[in-house]
């Protein structure tokens, strides 16, 4: 064997040659293989920051699914509660409870508490008055008793 001399710093036309023919081709090749998966890694944060928008969609649609449930199962035990059937009552049917005050307002005409309210009287039209219409005069009559 012999000995090869290996020049510490070579020439820059020395590198040159030593190149092989395809270098730019691979070079090329290189950084189109490259760009490609820096093009499909962007893609892919692009997809997953979609993803991650409708996950989180998804979590507040279901928190506001939750609370949503929860109301409801409030109104359910106080519908079921006496509390509420008192309220109901009281408020909407009328009644009163053994020693409520009840006050009765003299400009309006005393309905009893609790029922509906009375039909309105119908409008009479008033017709020519004829002096032997024995209804009118038992209507006059009756106004003076009461």
């Amino acid at each position: 064997m012999g000995l090869v001399r290996v020049p510490l710093n070579p020439n820059p036309q020395d590198v040159r040659r030593q190149r092989h023919a395809a270098y730019p081709a691979l070079l090329l090749l290189a950084v189109v293989v490259g760009l490609y998966f820096v093009f499909q890694h962007v893609e892919q944060l692009r997809e997953l920051s979609v993803v991650q928008a409708q996950v989180a969609e998804m979590r507040r649609n279901i928190a506001l699914g939750q609370q949503s449930s929860l109301d409801l199962e409030a109104q359910l035990r106080y519908a079921t509660s006496d509390e509420y059937v008192v309220q109901m009552a009281r408020g909407e049917l009328g009644y009163i409870q053994e020693g409520d005050e009840v006050y009765i307002l003299l400009d309006q005409p005393a309905a009893r508490v609790g029922s509906p309210p009375a039909a309105p009287t119908p409008v009479v039209e008033e017709s020519s008055f004829q002096p032997l219409d024995w209804s009118w005069w038992q209507s006059l009559i009756r106004q003076f008793q009461e």
